[in-house]
C-alpha cells in the first residue's frame, strides 16, 4: 500500500516537472536545445512509440518524402508535440480510424504568407498531420492555437497542444 502510494506519488512528481517544462519552453523563458534534424528519421524513429499510443484501432501511416530538408529544431519539443498531437488525434477516433503523419519540402509563396501574419514567404518543410475523428466545431476550431485552451475535462491535457506550433523562419535548402 504504501509502495503503491509512493510509486503514484513520483509519477506525479514527474508529470508536474514534465508540465513545467514545457509551460517554460511555451513562455521562452526555458532556452530550446535546438540542432539540425531530418524530420523523416525522427518520426520514423517514433513510429513503434506513436502506435503504442494510439492502441490497436487506430491505423497510423508515416508518410516521408524524399530528399526533405534538414530543420533546425528542438528534437524533444517536436517529439512531445507530434505525441500530443497523434493522442489527440486518437481521442478523437473512439472507436477507431486512420492517423496520417507526412513530411515534404514545401514553398510559400507571398499570396499565402499575406493570408497568415506569422508567415514569412520562402521554403519550409511541412509536417502535417491528418485524421478521420470526429473534427471540431467552429467555436473550438477558433480557439485552438490560444494557450492553455483544452477541451479535456479538468485535469486532463495541458491546453499547450497546438499554441506550440507556429510558422518560423524558411528553412535553408
Amino acid at each position: 500500500m504504501v509502495s503503491r502510494a509512493l510509486d503514484n506519488a513520483l509519477k506525479g512528481v514527474g508529470r508536474a516537472a514534465s508540465l513545467t517544462q514545457r509551460l517554460l519552453a511555451f513562455a521562452r523563458r526555458q532556452p530550446l536545445h535546438s540542432q539540425a534534424a531530418n524530420l523523416n528519421d525522427r518520426l520514423l524513429d517514433m513510429h513503434d512509440m506513436l502506435q503504442r499510443a494510439l492502441g490497436e484501432l487506430v491505423q497510423l501511416e508515416i508518410r516521408a518524402a524524399e530528399d526533405v530538408w534538414c530543420v533546425e529544431i528542438d528534437v524533444s519539443q517536436l517529439e512531445a508535440s507530434v505525441l500530443n498531437l497523434a493522442v489527440n488525434a486518437r481521442d478523437a477516433m473512439p472507436h477507431g480510424g486512420r492517423l496520417v503523419i507526412e513530411v515534404d519540402n514545401s514553398h510559400l509563396d507571398h499570396d499565402y504568407a499575406a493570408l497568415f501574419p506569422d508567415a514569412a514567404p520562402g521554403e519550409y518543410v511541412m509536417l502535417r498531420v491528418r485524421d478521420n475523428g470526429h473534427g471540431m466545431d467552429a467555436t473550438t476550431l477558433a480557439r485552438v492555437f490560444e494557450p492553455f485552451f483544452t477541451t479535456k475535462q479538468v485535469g486532463r491535457g495541458t491546453g499547450l497542444g497546438l499554441s506550440m506550433w507556429k510558422v518560423a523562419a524558411p528553412a535553408s535548402p
